[in-house]
Formats: C-alpha cells, structure tokens, sequence
C-alpha cells in the first residue's frame, strides 16, 4: 500500500524530504529546551567569534516547528502557488495538468532549485502513475537518496 500522501503538488516525494522524514524538528526541540534551561544566551555572549547566536536560534526555531506532512493534507508551504493552482482544478499534481510543464515563476523556479527532479517525476507519474513512481521513490529513499542530494541553494526571485 503506497501513502498517496506523498506526492507533492509540483513533482517533489515528500518522503525523500528532511521536513517529512527525518528527526531533526524533534531534535531541535531538544536542542531549543536544552539550550533554555542553560539558559545559554547568556553563556554564548563570549563565544561571539563562533557566529551570531540569534541568528542560530531563530534556525532551531524555524526547524523545530518544521515537521510537514506533505502538501496533499496541508503541509508545506501555505501560500505555495502551485498547491493552490492544483486545488483550483481539482488535480492532485501538475501530470494530470494540460499545461504542464509551464512557465509560472514559482515553478521554474522550483524546477531550478530542484535540478529538474520535479518535472523528471511528473513526467514519470504521466508514463506509470502514481502508484508505481510512489513505489519506485520509496525504493530510491530506502537505498538512501534524499532531497539534500539534488537541491540547489538558491532563493526565489534571484
């Protein structure tokens, strides 16, 4: 049985992403109550040669409350406008979309940041379905691929 949870709107396998698969939100709120209790901020003052610890805080932050569970049941992005276009047209990915592939902005751009992943898989869902691509990225993760292999850093708008 495949989680059709897993397929993201625009091509990506959320369970090949850290934010669905992996520990570290919780180990960042571990992190984030460990360094409370220390009451570290007040500690970290001399080290400021090793970084700015704000910065680094506002990091655990946004990763402790990081947990997605895929943007088929509302994880992800809120404002993702390639979520909102597939809900508009009533389609669970850009495959079953007759324009795919366009050229929206926020899609190029993910396609980018991706190294062409995403439209690779939705062009693989258009040949087998979701059922079998879900069953073939379930493989690649368990033989240990994940997103951080083929992601770009790269920001949006630049």
């Amino acid at each position: 049985m495949v989680n059709e949870n897993l397929i993201g709107c625009c091509g990506i396998y959320c369970g090949a992403c850290p934010f669905y698969r992996s520990n570290i939100p919780e180990l960042a709120k571990n992190l984030k109550e460990s360094l409370r209790k220390e009451k570290f901020d007040k500690v970290a003052v001399p080290f400021e040669w090793v970084g700015n610890y704000r910065e680094f805080k506002k990091w655990v932050s946004f990763l402790a409350q990081a947990k997605c569970n895929g943007c088929q049941v509302g994880g992800g992005n809120p404002f993702c406008p390639i979520r909102k276009c597939c809900r508009k047209k009533g389609i669970k990915s850009c495959a079953e979309c007759d324009n795919f592939p366009c050229n929206k902005k926020y899609f190029v751009w993910l396609s980018e940041r991706y190294g062409k992943w995403n439209i690779k898989n939705l062009q693989r869902i258009k040949e087998i379905g979701y059922e079998k691509w879900l069953k073939e990225m379930e493989k690649e993760v368990k033989a240990g691929f994940v997103t951080g292999m083929i992601i770009k850093g790269i920001k949006y708008g630049k």
